[in-house]
């Protein structure tokens, strides 16, 4: 990991204890329309996640919907629906883009496997991931990714017989020989105590690997180390149940437990930011018991960073992205038309177009309605924050208990 930069150690989320008197901060409030609206499905089906490609100008998202079908669209200027796939059997709990190919769909089941399909071959599954151990059991997955140069798929299981499990797999073994009963490259067993909810191989380093889990820990791996108990990197307490994790840069996590957002410096005790349910409400009349965390998009496609979140009552569905402002949230773009529980969203970040799906079964494609010009302050270095302590030891990772 590389070594922590002085001059960053005093940004304004530090120890919390920076006045807010930043004058150099510009704060224009804005809206996002939802230029394209479509219901996946007639019959009352939750869309449960989404992925997408990067590929300009014409990019391509996938939908995980609650009957265990994919569909898949294609976006430019109009959404317009390409495959629907239909060979899950179980529950899907996600799906991923190939990070290579824009014709490859990864899907996660809660059956305990994960398919590959080739689109151009009409959604044919060209790869299937499973557990293979001797005992026969299929252990539940509940999460999933690929690692960025797309040699391993890794899976994380629920908590079964007393163990929560993240399992591995080498695609380029499998993608040759489909029925291959010998697949499973191995897995880790002893980090975790409870549902492993999240996983997120780092963006440029391909055997780096975090993991979230119900237990309230983050645990980050490398997996060059030869037993599990070397490659324990950092474990991260929460004091949460993990929702969703993601990588900000090389040595920073987001976190969004399912009642906060939290960032971490992977060598820290405690995060440098933490953000409760209370501070998601934008007005006195809001409930916190209302609102709800979506996702975070560590992305600058619309300006800065920024957490997804809603909220639900007899008034509407609410739906708003909030950026950190001087230690705190506030509202930078408000979502006008939205009309449904929001599940998961996706980021397209050449166009800006940020895609979100939800319990109504409905797809929105949100864009600017104007250019904002978000002049770089310190809420901008926030993201680039790497620890806040001095002289830690980064031989020894922190004990969660």
């Amino acid at each position: 990991m590389a070594k922590i930069v002085e001059s960053l150690k005093r940004l304004s989320v530090e120890h919390g204890t920076r006045k807010h008197d930043d004058n150099r901060t510009v704060k224009r409030k804005s809206e996002l329309i939802s230029s394209i609206e479509e219901a996946v499905s007639l019959d009352h089906n939750y869309i449960l996640a989404v992925c997408g490609t990067q590929s300009d100008p014409e990019f391509r998202i996938g939908t995980a919907l609650s009957d265990h079908t994919c569909v898949i669209y294609s976006v430019g200027e109009s959404l317009n629906q390409t495959i629907t796939l239909t060979h899950n059997q179980a529950p899907i709990v996600g799906i991923r883009f190939s990070p290579t190919s824009r014709n490859i769909l990864y899907t996660a089941m809660n059956n305990g496997q994960i398919t590959a399909c080739d689109l151009r071959a009409k959604g044919k599954v060209i790869a299937r991931f499973k557990d293979s151990t001797e005992d026969g059991k299929m252990r539940p997955l509940c999460s999933f990714d690929v690692s960025c140069d797309e040699k391993l798929v890794a899976g994380g299981t629920e908590h079964i017989g007393g163990d929560a499990f993240i399992l591995f797999w080498d695609s380029r073994h499998t993608n040759s020989k489909l029925d291959d009963k010998n697949n499973l490259l191995g897995g880790y067993w002893e980090s975790h105590m409870e549902d492993v909810t999240s996983l997120a191989f780092h963006s440029s380093k391909q055997d780096v690997l975090a993991s979230g889990s119900t237990d309230g820990l983050i645990n980050v791996f490398d997996l060059t180390q030869p037993s599990e108990d070397s490659a324990l990197t950092y474990s991260l307490n929460t004091e949460s149940s993990v929702d969703r994790i993601g990588w900000l840069n090389d040595d920073n996590l987001w976190c969004t437990t399912h009642n906060s957002l939290q960032l971490w410096d992977c060598d820290g005790a405690t995060p440098y930011a933490k953000f409760e349910r209370s501070n998601l409400t934008v007005s006195q009349n809001d409930d916190p018991d209302d609102c709800y965390i979506v996702r975070f998009h560590a992305s600058n496609a619309l300006g800065q960073p920024f957490l997804l979140a809603g909220s639900s009552n007899v008034k509407g569905e609410n739906l708003r992205c909030l950026n950190i402002i001087n230690d705190r949230l506030e509202t930078c773009y408000n979502m006008i038309g939205n009309k449904q529980i929001v599940r998961d969203s996706w980021l397209h970040e050449k166009s800006g177009s940020l895609i979100t799906v939800g319990e109504g079964g409905l797809i929105n494609i949100w864009r600017q309605t104007e250019t904002i010009p978000i002049q770089q302050n310190s809420s901008h270095k926030l993201m680039a924050k790497i620890g806040t302590g001095k002289g830690r030891d980064r031989q020894h990772r922190t004990k969660p208990y």
